[in-house]
């Protein structure tokens, strides 16, 4: 009796489930929609802050390459306005003298979308990352390492700030 139970409750249930899942649309990130071009048509059209720093003009840099492929804008009908935070942590320390010799750098951008025209706030959010790097006993290492850590870091705030607005184009 159970068995049966069983079998209609499958028997019902599972085209109900595939009738459901078949309602649910995936779509590419960057595809085309019914009403719009995607989120290609406006990407190129952000202008960005001037930077401040050297870690702002690395990310600002970064930003545009992937907003416009490395090509010129179109007309700015949006303008993007960002802070950058970047933050160091030690995150050990050598046995014998307690020195530190790995670092951690936690960074942040908070951004703000906004309508160049009218100058309306459409989209903010922030993103973070994380980059380590090691020290050594010479300075210059130590320089590089860590501007070499800011870039990277950087860049890859770049890319979640890309894809956060990519996603802002895709959905509105």
């Amino acid at each position: 009796m159970s068995s049966a139970r069983s079998i209609l409750a499958r028997a019902v249930l599972l085209p109900a489930l595939l009738i459901g899942l078949a309602a649910c649309q995936l779509r590419p990130l960057y595809a085309p929609s019914a009403g719009s071009a995607g989120p290609q048509a406006d990407l190129p059209a952000i202008t960005v802050d001037t930077p401040l720093t050297r870690p702002e003009q690395v990310f600002r840099n970064a930003l545009l390459f992937s907003l416009r492929g490395g090509g010129d804008g179109q007309s700015p009908r949006y303008g993007l306005v960002y802070r950058m935070t970047v933050r160091e942590q030690e995150i050990a320390v050598e046995r014998g003298t307690g020195t530190p010799n790995a670092y951690q750098l936690v960074g942040g951008v908070s951004f703000l979308l906004k309508d160049a025209g009218t100058g309306a706030s459409l989209f903010g959010t922030s993103v973070t990352a994380i980059d380590t790097y090691t020290r050594s006993s010479q300075n210059y290492a130590n320089v590089r390492a860590r501007r070499d850590a800011e870039d990277r870091l950087a860049k890859v705030l770049a890319e979640l700030t890309q894809a956060r607005l990519a996603a802002y184009f895709a959905t509105n």
